[in-house]
Formats: structure tokens, sequence, C-alpha cells
């Protein structure tokens, strides 16, 4: 992306979830009711902000101390299972919030993303079934902040160099 070289991001991970913070999905039987927590083996939260930076790196913004301050707070990352007559379907979310602020705290943009994420023909209501869902929740919503040309400018803007002008001596 044009000017994004010359700009250096800093992403730090935020968890904003109010509910569900101790899980990523319930187990069900056939009758759709809940029997055990599903949880994840890694910390969504930052699975999810480390997801915006290496897009945003693909996108050709330095990753380092300093520069732009983007913080990616999680709203939710969770999946319900919706049972059927013969099957059920997994329905997953993913939600954040995107904050850009420059060194002194002046913001620079702000948005929430969010995206859904379906496998559906699902036997049994189990961690196995809601991982695809999950999965593709994340990319869609971490595709969402590459496709967002609203934020790569502000970024570019706000964190290019002013140019100095260079005075003709005589």
């Amino acid at each position: 992306m044009q000017g994004a070289k010359d700009v250096t991001i800093n992403v730090t991970a935020a968890d904003g979830r109010v509910s569900n913070r101790d899980r990523v999905s319930t187990k069900k039987n056939g009758y759709g009711m809940e029997m055990a927590k599903i949880t994840a083996a890694n910390d969504v939260v930052a699975e999810v902000s480390q997801a915006v930076q290496t897009e945003l790196a693909s996108l050709g913004f330095n990753v380092g101390p300093g520069g732009i301050a983007i913080t990616v707070q999680t709203t939710n990352f969770y999946n319900d299972f919706k049972p059927g007559f013969w099957t059920a379907e997994a329905v997953a979310e993913v939600a954040f919030d995107l904050t850009a602020k420059r060194q002194d705290g002046t913001l620079v943009y702000s948005r929430s993303y969010r995206a859904v994420g379906v496998n559906k023909d699902v036997m049994l209501m189990m961690g196995e079934q809601a991982a695809p869902a999950l999965s593709a929740a994340l990319r869609d919503a971490v595709q969402l902040v590459v496709q967002d040309a609203n934020l790569h400018q502000a970024l570019v803007q706000a964190g290019s160099k002013p140019k100095v002008a260079t005075l003709p001596t005589s």
C-alpha cells in the first residue's frame, strides 16, 4: 500500500468481552440443553490482535514500538450451536473494536468490526465442530480490516513524517 512503509504501528490486545470470558462455546445435547463449556487452548484475545497486526504488516505497515498505538479490543469471540431437526449448525461471531491513536493520545481512527462464521450439518455439538465456525468468523472479521481503505488512509496520514522543505541557498 502506498505510504505504508513510512508508518510504524504498535498493536496491543484488550479484552472487552462482557460475557463468556471463560469459554468460546458450550456443548449441547440433542435437545439444545447446555452440557459443558468449551474453552480455547490459546488466548483468543491475543489471537485476534495478532491476526490484525499480521494483516496490517502484510499491507506494508512497520510493526514496532512507538508510532501509532492501535488497540484491538475483542468484544465477542463465541460460537452458539443451533439445533435443528436432524443436524445442528455452529454459528460463531467474532467482533472487536479497533482504535488508533497518535503518541500524544489524539484519536486517528476508531471502528467496530464483526463477522459471523457457520459450520453446517453438525451431528455432535462439541468443540471440534465449533472451531471451523470460529476460524471462519475470525478470518472474515480480520478481512474487513484489510478492506478498510479509510483505516489505511488514516494511518498513512497520521504516521507520515512531515516533509521538510529545503530552502535554496544563494
